[in-house]
């Protein structure tokens, strides 16, 4: 027996779906395949498939928000960090500020400091909470704060920059969630119309060729012959 070709995108496992529904209801009695709470079920899984893909969809689309808002976040962090580390270290230059307060804003060497590459998420939220902290203590101590940018700035877009992270990671597992969902009912939906094709070609086994070519054309059944190569059986 020829094995069955079974859809390889959503929507033909829609189209194939509708279609057996479609067939279903104008059958006769004697040519139904599923009986009354088997088509009714059919439907409802339907419903529940177009359902899946239309949350998954709206989902990618609020990631792909939710990013974007995360971008301009981490840029505007990134900048506001870096601009100020410099500031710090020219007033450190300037011996306006002492070396050894360059630890509490998460330097290692107040001797010899280099600026930091900030380039990756993690680099803007460790120098983030170091400069804040940095500013926080050295100013409790009685230092005077830098301006231009103020760190009252930079705690707002560093702040913006966590927020948006902590979105975009909710939007990112909501998608991976209904991705996995789909996939479930992708799934399901397979079964489901290989369960129909199977009893479509057990009924009518004994038909005359023309008649099951029409009733597999019918219900879109298709057929791999030989090595992956994909015959219609109607043409």
């Amino acid at each position: 027996m020829a094995e069955k070709k079974l859809p390889e995108t959503d929507e033909e496992r829609l189209e194939i779906m509708e279609n057996i529904i479609a067939q279903e209801e104008i059958c006769l009695d004697d040519d139904k395949l599923l009986n009354d709470h088997e088509l009714q079920m059919l439907k409802n899984f339907l419903d529940s498939f177009t359902a899946a893909r239309q949350f998954l969809l709206q989902a990618k689309d609020d990631e792909k928000k939710a990013y974007e808002a995360y971008k301009t976040a981490f840029n505007n962090a990134k900048m506001y960090i870096s601009h100020f580390l410099q500031v710090l270290l020219m007033s450190v230059q300037r011996k306006e500020i002492k070396p050894e307060s360059l630890l509490s804003y998460g330097f290692t060497d107040a001797k010899e400091p280099k600026m930091p590459e900030i380039l990756t998420r993690e680099s803007v939220a460790r120098w983030g909470e170091s400069v804040i902290n940095g500013e926080t203590e050295r100013i409790s101590r009685g230092g005077f704060p830098i301006y231009n940018p103020a760190i009252a700035k930079v705690k707002v877009h560093y702040e913006l920059f966590n927020e948006s992270g902590f979105s975009l990671d909710i939007y990112r597992k909501n998608v991976a969630r209904l991705q996995a969902n789909l996939v479930e009912s992708q799934e399901k939906a397979d079964s489901r119309i290989l369960e129909v094709w199977d009893r479509l070609e057990e009924k009518f086994a004994d038909a005359l060729p023309l008649i099951q070519a029409e009733k597999y054309k019918d219900y879109k059944i298709k057929f791999l012959y030989g090595k992956g190569e994909q015959l219609n059986v109607f043409g």
